[in-house]
This record gives C-alpha cells, sequence and structure tokens, in this order.
C-alpha cells in the first residue's frame, strides 16, 4: 500500500512534464496533502463520493433519546466514536433476537408531526440531527427497554499526512484519487492549462466507476399512515 507521499508523487505527474525521478518541491507535497483531505471532507457531505459503509452499534437505554455519532477526540465522548456521520444507509434496533427496522424521517416531518416530548415505546423513527462536530441520532419515541442500536452509515475519514499509508480507501477508489487530487491542484499550481480534455474525460470516467461502487442510502419503507401520532400506537398496541 503506498504512502500519502507516494500517492501524490503519483498524481503530480498527471499535470507536471519533469523527469519521475524528481521529488516533489517547494510546497507541492504540502499543497497535495491539503488539497486531497479537503476533498476527502468534502465528500462527506453527502457520502455519495466516499464507498466505505461500516457497521457501528451501541447500546440504548430506556428513555435515551438520542445516539450521537462523531470522533474519538470529542467532549463529551459520542456513543459512536467512528468519525463524523456522512451518509446512514440504514438503521434497527435488536433484542431478544428480534429485529426492529428504523424508518429514517426527515427532520421537518418529524418537527411537525411529533406531539408528546415525554412518549415512550418501541422507537420506530430515527431523525438525523447534523451538528458541528457530530451528528445527533433522534430515536422516537424514546425506548422504553434497553435496545442494541446497529446501523449501517459512512464516516467522514480522519485528515491524512505525509507519511500516512493509503489503507483509508480501497484500492479500487484510488485512480479516481489520483486525478481528483492531481485536478484541483492543477487550479492552485497556475497549471491549469495542463489539465486538458483528455485528462477530464478519464477523471469522469474514473468517477463514474467509482460511485457505481458506492453504496446508496436505503430507504425502510412500510405503513406510515398516522405513524407518529399516539392514536395509531395505541391501536397498534405499542
Amino acid at each position: 500500500m503506498p504512502t500519502v507521499r507516494e500517492f501524490c508523487t503519483q498524481s503530480y505527474r498527471l499535470i507536471s512534464a519533469s523527469n519521475p525521478t524528481v521529488p516533489l518541491h517547494g510546497d507541492d507535497l504540502s499543497l497535495m496533502i491539503t488539497v486531497m483531505n479537503q476533498l476527502l471532507q468534502s465528500y462527506a457531505a453527502t457520502g455519495l463520493m466516499l464507498t466505505i459503509a461500516k457497521d457501528a452499534t451501541t447500546t440504548v437505554t430506556i428513555g435515551q433519546k438520542e445516539i450521537t455519532v462523531g470522533a474519538a477526540n470529542i467532549v463529551p465522548t459520542p456513543n459512536i466514536t467512528l468519525g463524523r456521520l456522512a451518509n446512514l444507509n440504514s438503521a434497527w434496533l435488536l433484542q431478544n433476537g428480534v429485529t426492529y427496522p428504523l424508518i429514517d424521517e426527515s427532520r421537518n416531518e418529524f418537527f411537525a408531526a411529533f406531539k408528546y416530548e415525554p412518549l415512550q415505546g418501541l422507537p420506530r423513527f430515527l431523525i438525523v440531527l447534523p451538528d458541528t462536530d457530530v451528528v445527533r441520532l433522534r430515536l422516537y419515541p424514546a425506548p422504553s427497554q434497553s435496545y442494541e442500536f446497529y446501523m449501517r452509515a459512512k464516516f467522514q475519514l480522519d485528515g491524512l499526512t505525509s507519511n500516512s499509508d493509503m489503507n483509508l480507501v480501497p484500492q479500487y477508489y484510488h485512480r479516481f484519487l489520483l486525478f481528483a487530487v492531481a485536478r484541483d491542484t492543477a487550479m492552485y499550481k497556475g497549471r491549469s492549462a495542463a489539465w486538458d480534455e483528455k485528462l477530464e474525460m478519464l477523471y469522469k470516467i474514473s468517477k463514474d466507476e467509482m460511485e457505481a461502487a458506492s453504496e446508496v442510502n436505503l430507504a425502510i419503507t412500510g405503513d406510515r399512515a398516522s405513524m407518529l401520532n399516539g392514536a395509531y400506537r395505541v391501536a397498534a398496541g405499542i
């Protein structure tokens, strides 16, 4: 697995005709690492450009309304410390071998519909509430019992340094990232002319191939009629 330094050296050759034995000079390396980290963080805005999805779990206790997701160095420590949540694919609760899928509800829909703040029972909905450093996952209603919470999601990657290796991203992602980093670096180095139509075409092809391997949000659907109000809960015996 190449180091970030080796990866940037290869990427820079896309926009420079220098002898391949000549190392990067000046701020070329630090600039490319900065660009790479900025790209990786911006890809976390939607999660589509991040191909890696992971399973995460934590225990929710009686009356717990929210689950926090973020980096391990945040105070107070989040419930799940795999990084800031970038994209939620699916979520569910588990108790005594029984799985209870959670419905990903929009914030606007939830805040316009829920009425009874103290309500507890079997959580049916999960509302994603992004903050600056963490993402809060609101359970509604709050659990009346303890459950194991599971989710499959993508998380914002940590920043890279020159000595980091590239194992944070799968190898099939590298080809796209080589083009993406060189494309943005060319603008900062005054080498926009070096990024020609052929390179742009290869960039778009590699981007499409990478996105095809990316997991997308798979919303769980079901009978949603009146599920947020108390009448449904009484009728369903929840």
